[in-house]
């Protein structure tokens, strides 16, 4: 449904949790669109800790108790969102809620200060580990300028000043076009009057389309980091560059070579190398930047063994399109998706997440439900061997190590 004041509105009723609701709403362009490194991740906790007009966060809460209603800020790689819950009958809240947070938000310096306080107090403590020294550094390292992935420095976020986050976000918030998406036991006709009346005095205009200039992915490189971790265990990934999310029978396949190649990892490394590591295998295909995804496998080891491991994964990751992968494999691998993708069919997560958010922006995100089971039950085991020979090969494979930090000698 399309208001004619810049906001759109897409429903899918489901009875698949009773009485259960789901809301987001999308507007402006989100990471793409930030200004400053840091930004991002500080408006997010910034707006999360705040309340609306004159009320603060605990005003706000004690306001909306007894009632289900929540609602989240986020910050998306190429959009600003709120995502929010309730039960059926909470709808006029979780609306009026919203409206609130986006006409009346409050930028309170108070509430700035303790939302900085607590971003350093998540960087301690992400920094006394090797998996929080990656998620910090070494992600940034496989997406260059990419913002889809990793945190931005303490030293950027250490710069961001309230001024700041109100020049951009309130202009955004209150005139940016509003793509509002509700999913749930819910009546549809109900869904649109309540929307036209709580957001149909507003105006709304889309705002410029920003773009961004295309990751460059280190190839062949390999970045040493320390940890002041008290653990004598490292964080290796390797990476490999890919592609974006938009080619959808692409996205899939390459979410079933992840599959298949964490299973291989499994057993070269607990079977042949009687390791008990446990490798994880995820493809990560960009939606904000053209062209640009990584396929990553990481896991926990001990630290003089990290070279070693790293060698066996970039051999075992180029053996699927040397070697090819086998349709036993490929079974394996196929098996548990195509019944995970039965139960995701019947979640209303699955259908605003996944279909409705920035359906406007791609409309082809509706088509996706239609083909899901048949595409991937289609997949054939010489259709992830080329995948592979294309993308896996260990001379285009990038490293992170993240070390604990040695003791120094008395």
């Amino acid at each position: 449904v399309r208001l004619g004041n810049g906001i759109s509105l897409n429903i899918k009723s489901t009875g698949f949790q009773a009485n259960q609701l789901l809301l987001s709403a999308q507007f402006g362009q989100g990471r793409l669109s930030e200004p400053a490194d840091g930004l991002a991740l500080v408006s997010e906790s910034f707006i999360r800790e705040s309340g609306v007009g004159k009320l603060t966060r605990e005003q706000l809460t004690e306001a909306l108790a007894g009632t289900n209603v929540m609602l989240d800020f986020k910050v998306g790689p190429e959009s600003f969102f709120f995502n929010g819950a309730g039960l059926r009958q909470e709808l006029t809240v979780l609306l009026q809620l919203l409206r609130h947070h986006l006409q009346d938000p409050a930028f309170s310096p108070e509430t700035f200060r303790r939302s900085r306080e607590s971003l350093r107090r998540m960087y301690d403590q992400l920094n006394g580990s090797v998996e929080g020294v990656f998620q910090i550094q070494g992600e940034r390292f496989f997406c260059d300028t990419s913002k889809e992935c990793g945190l931005p420095a303490w030293e950027q976020i250490e710069k961001v000043h309230l001024p700041q986050i109100r020049k951009w976000l309130e202009p955004a918030f209150q005139r940016e076009a509003l793509e509002i998406n509700v999913v749930g036991d819910i009546d549809p006709e109900e869904v649109i009057r309540q929307v036209a009346l709580i957001f149909g005095a507003d105006r709304r205009t889309a705002g410029k389309t920003v773009s961004v200039p295309a990751p460059v992915f280190p190839a062949g490189k390999q970045e040493d980091l320390s940890a002041a971790s008290s653990t004598d265990k490292a964080m290796l990934s390797i990476a490999w560059k890919t592609a974006d999310f938009w080619d959808i029978g692409r996205t899939r396949r390459l979410n079933l070579l992840a599959a298949v190649l964490d299973d291989r990892l499994r057993e070269q490394i607990r079977e042949n190398l009687g390791a008990t590591y446990a490798p994880r295998v995820v493809s990560l295909p960009g939606r904000a930047c053209a062209g640009f995804g990584v396929m990553k496998s990481s896991m926990i080891v001990a630290p003089q063994e990290a070279e070693k491991l790293a060698g066996v994964i970039k051999e075992t990751a180029a053996d699927l399109g040397g070697k090819g992968v086998s349709n036993d494999e490929l079974r394996r691998a196929l098996e548990p998706m195509l019944t995970s993708i039965k139960d995701i069919k019947r979640n209303n997560r699955y259908w605003l997440e996944s279909v409705l958010n920035l359906s406007g922006r791609h409309p082809q995100q509706l088509e996706w439900p239609l083909t899901i089971s048949e595409d991937f039950a289609a997949i054939r085991a010489d259709e992830l061997t080329a995948l592979a020979r294309q993308y896996l090969n260990a001379d285009q494979a990038a490293t992170v190590i993240v070390r604990p930090l040695q003791p120094s000698a008395e």
